[in-house]
């Protein structure tokens, strides 16, 4: 009985944290977007390592991952430079000003 419980109870929260998490790694990127482009975050962001990769299917960088969350939320790299609208658009803010 506990078992089962325990599984219902985790099943249940995972899918909020997840929205969470999505909400927190877009709201990172919009603030690294409006930076200057001299700044480290934002080299860092753009940063490609140029090292061979292993055999197989290439794993999931941080990007790939933004841009998902961003398809799915019908955002573009554009909208972040308005910060209410971004703020609007991940879904951290109140719908009215």
């Amino acid at each position: 009985m506990v078992i089962f419980l325990v599984s219902v109870t985790s099943t249940l929260l995972e899918e909020p944290i997840i929205k969470e998490i999505e909400q927190n790694q877009l709201t990172w990127y919009g603030h690294v977007q409006r930076m200057a482009e001299g700044r480290l975050p934002k080299l860092t962001l753009k940063w490609m390592p140029k090292q061979k990769t292993a055999r197989g299917r290439p794993k999931k960088n941080w990007m790939e991952v933004i841009g998902k969350t961003m398809n799915e939320r019908n955002l573009n790299e554009g909208q972040c430079e308005d910060r209410k609208l971004w703020s609007l658009r991940v879904g951290q803010r109140r719908t009215t000003f």
